[in-house]
């Protein structure tokens, strides 16, 4: 009898990969296998990894009225701790093929702009000096 429940107790663990979303944790897949976790897993720290992952068993609280789970860490992928696998060399990060750079283009400054209105606010506070300033 205790084989049976052991048994029953491990088909309902579900192995779930989460990823970091801010201050919460988004589920990204389920799997009812341990070993399919675990390659689910390292599957998805290959497809990204500068991403927070984590692997997680839930079992099932058979005890608990409605769906409660008991969670367990399995495993974790922290892009901090993990450098990610370096580029083949000769390959550019925008995957297209380094070119000659042209260099920084002259911008025009619009200094007549910049001249115009300085002189524009110097003739109106020169009028306004001369229509008396404060009145008091």
């Amino acid at each position: 009898m205790g084989a049976d429940l052991g048994a029953g107790r491990e088909a309902s663990d579900r192995f779930v990969i989460q990823r970091a979303v801010g201050k919460k944790w988004e589920t990204v897949e389920v799997h009812g296998d341990a070993a399919g976790g675990a390659a689910a897993f390292a599957a998805s720290v290959r497809a990204a990894p500068r991403s927070f992952l984590r692997l997680i068993r839930l079992r099932a609280d058979p005890n608990a009225r409605g769906e409660v789970y008991d969670w367990t860490l399995v495993s974790l992928h922290d892009p901090r701790r993990d450098a990610p696998p370096p580029r083949p060399s000769g390959q550019h990060p925008s995957g297209r093929k380094p070119g000659k750079t042209k260099g920084a283009e002259p911008v025009r400054a619009p200094v007549k702009l910049y001249v115009l209105l300085f002189l524009a606010g110097a003739a109106l506070v020169l009028l306004w000096l001369l229509a008396g300033g404060r009145s008091r």
